[in-house]
């Protein structure tokens, strides 16, 4: 009997690489999107339709992943707030889920196609899509030419510890349209003083016991097929 080390020969360490952490800032590669049609896990004959936008560098990676929008996303919120001086019931309207799918899209386009972010800026070219399969396949070929692209991200830990994009990125215009508040892909990037508040407190958190913690409220993943979309990237342009 004989032995060799022929078979381990690149096999001995592994090349997978860990998801990288929240609540940092990294400078990573956009390594392109993929489009992905995912069975449901607790009723396989749901099917949702996704986006992953991927980056990594050296210590991970991250991907983050859009789903196709639902109908009662193509509608506005609102939030309620006490005026300090009248004690006045405000109300601050928020963008739709749409809207924040469509901001997201031109950030990554600006930041990592930006030749084509200018043409859509200067009205030059006019991108729209009549649903979200169609959608989903003119950003992924968008994002895709700036392959390779160096950009900063901005990384938040969420309730459940996974690392994500910013939950609340964008703001309304007085004149009544949606925009990009605080960036996340990019150059240059930042933490906002209330993040910078987050990220510290939960450096400085004890550990909680397991059986204090809420339950997620489960979210409404009901499938949009057949709905009749039509989308403008344009639309939401500073």
């Amino acid at each position: 009997m004989s032995f060799s080390f022929a078979t381990t020969a690149g096999a001995s360490q592994s090349s997978a690489k860990p998801r990288l952490s929240g609540n940092n800032i990294y400078t990573v590669k956009f390594d392109g999107c993929e489009i992905q049609d995912i069975k449901g896990v607790k009723d396989p004959s749901k099917e949702y339709k996704v986006l992953k936008l991927k980056f990594s560098n050296d210590e991970g990676t991250y991907e983050h992943t859009i789903f196709e929008p639902r109908p009662e996303d193509f509608e506005r919120g609102e939030s309620k707030y006490n005026d300090k001086t009248t004690g006045e019931e405000k109300k601050i309207p928020q963008a739709s889920g749409v809207e924040n799918v469509m901001l997201l899209f031109k950030h990554a386009i600006d930041a990592i196609s930006p030749a084509i972010g200018k043409q859509i800026d200067e009205g030059t070219k006019n991108l729209g899509a009549k649903d979200w399969t169609d959608l989903r396949t003119l950003v992924s070929k968008i994002l895709d030419l700036g392959k390779g692209a160096e950009v900063q991200i901005k990384l938040l830990t969420n309730s459940k510890g996974e690392a994500t994009f910013p939950g609340y990125f964008s703001g309304i215009s007085k004149e009544g349209k949606a925009y990009v508040r605080n960036n996340f892909i990019g150059h240059k990037l930042a933490f906002s003083a209330y993040e910078i508040s987050k990220v510290n407190n939960a450096a400085t958190a004890k550990p909680t016991k397991v059986d204090s913690f809420i339950p997620n409220i489960p979210i409404n993943t009901e499938s949009t097929s057949g709905l009749d979309l039509d989308f403008e990237i344009d639309a939401l342009l500073l």
